[in-house]
């Protein structure tokens, strides 16, 4: 039974809480997931242990973990779904991802690739950066010593910036007129 003392608690966490444990969500796992069900989940299981909540000396590590543990349960269970080139074209449209550059082109570019980056790396990096954790918080919630969780980082941002300046040079327009040769 919830005394008003949890309550309480529980009611400053949604408020607090919910927003990030929603962007961590749709960052790390994106449609693979129903980030409400998942965020109301993690609630209730939280309320349904109150005394390991009440014990967590970090409570916001302690909603991710709980959070990305019912993704990767949920993984676990469900066959993986074929999609159709027709769905998928329709769901590329809708973004709702949080505003993170004034640049609207660069915004989609770093999203695109952040979402290609490996899981173990993605991870990282949206908790990085959507939720604002430090590397041992991170090192922490998912289990792995500092340093792996700082290599897979910088792993990562290597990548990205790769990626991005090989878009970049790719958009670049080319000047009429010049031809190569041919050798």
């Amino acid at each position: 039974m919830l005394t008003s003392a949890d309550r309480e608690l529980l009611d400053g966490l949604v408020r607090e809480m919910g927003p990030r444990l929603a962007g961590y969500l749709r960052h790390s796992f994106g449609r693979r997931v129903d980030v409400d069900e998942v965020v109301a989940e993690t609630f209730c299981r939280a309320a349904g242990n109150i005394a390991a909540l009440r014990r967590a000396e970090r409570k916001d590590l302690y909603l991710l973990r709980v959070a990305r543990n019912l993704c990767l349960d949920s993984f676990r269970r469900k066959p993986v779904e074929l999609v159709s080139d027709e769905r998928l074209e329709a769901a590329r449209g809708d973004d709702d991802a949080p505003e993170m550059m004034v640049d609207e082109e660069r915004r989609t570019a770093l999203l695109a690739a952040v979402a290609e980056l490996p899981d173990s790396q993605r991870e990282i990096v949206v908790l990085r950066m959507s939720a604002g954790l430090t590397f041992e918080e991170i090192a922490d919630l998912l289990k792995m010593p500092l340093g792996t969780a700082l290599s897979r980082m910088h792993v990562a941002v290597q990548r990205l910036r790769e990626r991005l300046l090989n878009d970049e040079e790719s958009q670049k327009p080319r000047r009429a007129g010049v031809r190569t040769k041919s050798v």
